[in-house]
């Protein structure tokens, strides 16, 4: 795995709050489906960010091998869930075969399962609406609410916290 900068890893944790930033203008401008793709964009960087803090175990993993990319920062946000899914990161039960759309689990059954990673998925998914052809198959081209907006934005907020966890585990660890 291709290595950052300490001022590359500022500038992503930087991009992080700048992205966070904008979803909440946009919240604030009535623009729902904008904000969902800043807030995306965050969760994007956050999960880039713990990639970095763990270059060792990613360099380890099927997702890894399967990208054929070792510069991460060419990894796009399916391919960073799917690491974070392989290597724990985000809880899930969803098969390492399948997206959450397509997993035959309600979102009912994730929630009470604690699947983090599935609701992470959705935040993807609602992100990829900012392609025309997958809005009007999906949405028929009206788009999330302000409701939805604020289901995305916690969504992002748990998965913050759940690697926040992580990092807080692997540093005790370390220190033994």
């Amino acid at each position: 795995m291709i290595s950052i900068s300490e001022n590359d890893f500022d500038s992503l944790l930087k991009l992080v709050e700048q992205f966070r930033t904008e979803a909440d203008n946009c919240k604030k401008a009535g623009a729902p489906l904008a904000g969902c793709i800043m807030i995306a964009g965050a969760l994007e960087a956050g999960i880039l960010a713990m990639a970095y803090c763990c270059e060792d175990e990613v360099s380890k993993t099927e997702t890894f091998r399967r990208t054929r990319e070792p510069d991460v920062r060419y990894w796009g946000l399916k391919d960073l869930l799917d690491l974070a899914r392989e290597l724990r990161w985000l809880p899930s039960t969803v098969p390492l075969d399948k997206i959450a759309r397509l997993s035959d689990i309600s979102s009912d059954e994730a929630l009470e399962r604690g699947d983090v990673w599935y609701f992470a998925e959705v935040v993807r998914g609602v992100r990829d609406l900012v392609h025309a052809g997958r809005n009007l198959r999906l949405w028929s081209g009206v788009g999330p609410t302000k409701e939805y907006f604020d289901s995305v934005e916690e969504t992002v907020q748990v998965v913050f916290d759940v690697l926040y966890g992580k990092l807080i585990d692997m540093i005790k660890d370390d220190l033994g």
